[in-house]
């Protein structure tokens, strides 16, 4: 399903999780910033029954692209992130002193690195929104991909959802600027001129658009290097124990049935 006001939008459904299930129904959407959503998207989403949407962005980042919910969106839950690339002007700064794709690609491994640290202290307040039942819940930032993206994998893991299946979901995010209509890249363009203070050719604007299996992974290489692994991060911080996690999948997941033959 695409929505006419969103570059990145997908439902989970269906993916293969912990003991056999899958997600149930589009429990669990994710999306870039919902600012352009038109009518017609906001009529999808309720028919998918949206409940929740729980934006990672800063808040300069919701007040320049406030998202215009309908009543039908019962909770709207900010879980402010700040240090995507948009929002941390020392992350900036490494894309500012070599404004070219390896100077792009560093700056993308750093935000990576940080993302764990960042994520944890609302980690908790999602996980509860989740065991709670307030679902379908849409997890949004302002592409869709790096915020977002730490966050989807680390719940899919939480899932029991195998790590090739996580990358692939992330992958799904990855774009390139000459896949973007002319109002997205003249905003990107000109947001990323701004943070740097000089011109950025499009091939590193492709490599901070770019979804790559090295970016995730040196998020999780953050987390074993800090916590042991994921599953210690996640007890951690996440406030759930293994009757908690066994709840989380009780309320997302389904028992899949075969089709027939």
């Amino acid at each position: 399903m695409r929505l006419q006001g969103a570059d990145n939008f997908r439902s989970l459904k269906g993916l293969p999780a912990y003991g056999g299930r899958r997600i149930a129904g589009d429990t669990l959407l994710r999306a870039d910033q919902l600012h352009r959503l038109t009518v017609e998207d906001w009529m999808a989403l309720q028919q998918m029954g949206l409940k929740t949407v729980c934006d990672l962005r800063s808040g300069a980042e919701r007040e320049r692209y406030p998202s215009d919910l309908p009543e039908t969106v019962t909770r709207h839950v900010h879980l402010e992130v700040s240090g995507d690339v948009r929002a941390d002007p020392a992350i900036a700064a490494m894309l500012a002193a070599n404004p070219a794709q390896e100077g792009a690609r560093q700056m993308m491994l750093e935000v990576y690195r940080q993302l764990p640290s960042l994520l944890a202290p609302h980690l908790a307040a999602l996980f509860e929104l989740l065991v709670g039942g307030h679902t379908p819940v849409l997890i949004h930032c302002a592409a869709g991909k790096d915020r977002t993206g730490v966050v989807v994998a680390l719940l899919l893991h939480a899932l029991g959802v195998a790590p090739e299946t996580i990358m692939a979901d992330y992958l799904l995010s990855a774009r390139r600027f000459h896949q973007l209509d002319t109002q997205r890249q003249t905003a990107l363009g000109n947001a990323i001129e701004h943070m740097v203070g000089k011109p950025v050719n499009e091939v590193a604007i492709d490599a901070v658009l770019d979804a790559r299996p090295e970016y995730l992974q040196a998020a999780y290489a953050s987390i074993d290097a800090e916590y042991g692994r994921l599953d210690p991060y996640l007890a951690r911080f996440t406030g759930l124990d293994p009757a908690g996690i066994q709840r989380l999948r009780d309320t997302l997941l389904t028992a899949w049935a075969a089709p027939p033959t």
